[in-house]
């Protein structure tokens, strides 16, 4: 898919009720959470499309929901034709990324830092894609891909 000096990935925590958005610094060093949005289906894919040339995206990443074992839940098909339809939009190269406890790791996380349950729940589906982004990134560094190749 190319090489770029620098690689900021828009990540993305697919559900049917919510789509969790975070983003990298362009050095793939830190994932942050950047919003939560309603899953309004075509829409929501537009808007993401436009938040993507927006914030400099140059890769997308879709947390695809997986059981223990490995295998696909039941919604995997939604999160990966929503990643399919945004790639096509934006043009940017797409990877899919196991998510399985990823919004438990995330409930985790903020709970650690004070933050209240009932503020967790609005902040969690963010924290979730900048979760599964932050895996992306660790597992990217330990097999030694370098920012800015998508590794293939």
């Amino acid at each position: 898919m190319g090489y770029h000096p620098t690689m900021r990935w828009l990540a993305l925590d697919h559900g049917t009720k919510n789509i969790g958005i975070a983003f990298c610094d362009e050095l793939e060093i830190l994932a942050s959470p950047f919003e939560v949005w309603p899953n309004q289906g075509d829409a929501t894919v537009q808007r993401l499309a436009s938040l993507a040339k927006t914030e400099g995206a140059q890769a997308l990443l879709v947390g695809l929901p997986c059981h223990k074992d490995g295998a696909e839940s039941a919604t995997a098909p939604l999160a990966r034709a929503m990643g399919e339809e945004l790639q096509r939009l934006t043009g940017l190269p797409l990877r899919l990324w196991n998510e399985h406890l990823s919004s438990a790791e995330a409930d985790r996380l903020l709970a650690q830092r004070g933050v209240k349950a009932k503020d967790r729940k609005a902040k969690l589906d963010a924290a979730a894609a900048a979760v599964i982004l932050q895996d992306l990134m660790e597992t990217r560094r330990s097999r030694r891909i370098p920012v800015g190749d998508f590794g293939d």
